[in-house]
């Protein structure tokens, strides 16, 4: 895995994110800000892996990545820092797992990699 779009509107989160990814092994990134912007970014460079976080400007996140799922098999990780909101499960879908805490992105990036293998 080496390319990461990282969906979510607050650049100190998205940048929390990119150095976490970082360490484990991501080399390059997209930072969208809106749905629209996601949408677009995967269209023009397919990422190995989306990170969508709590808030966009416009739009959905989660929205984004169903669309981008629809079309494009890339495995989806919601990250969050609302500890209320990572109690909640997300609908699920093969290509969603989460949500979970930031401190928890190297486990749950080894579950998505885990579930790569066996598909």
């Amino acid at each position: 895995m080496g390319h990461a779009l990282i969906i979510d509107d607050n650049m100190i989160v998205s940048r929390a994110i990119q150095s976490c990814l970082e360490t484990l092994g991501f080399v390059s990134f997209d930072h969208a800000w809106t749905e629209a912007q996601a949408v677009a970014a995967a269209s023009e460079r397919l990422p190995d892996l989306i990170i969508i976080g709590d808030e966009v400007e416009t739009g959905s996140a989660l929205g984004a990545a169903k669309q981008i799922t629809a079309v494009l098999s890339v495995p989806v990780l919601m990250v969050t820092g609302d500890p209320y909101r990572a109690g909640k499960p997300l609908e699920r879908a093969s290509a969603f797992q989460g949500p979970f805490l930031l401190n928890q992105m190297k486990e749950a990036l080894q579950s998505v990699r885990a579930n790569m293998r066996d598909e």
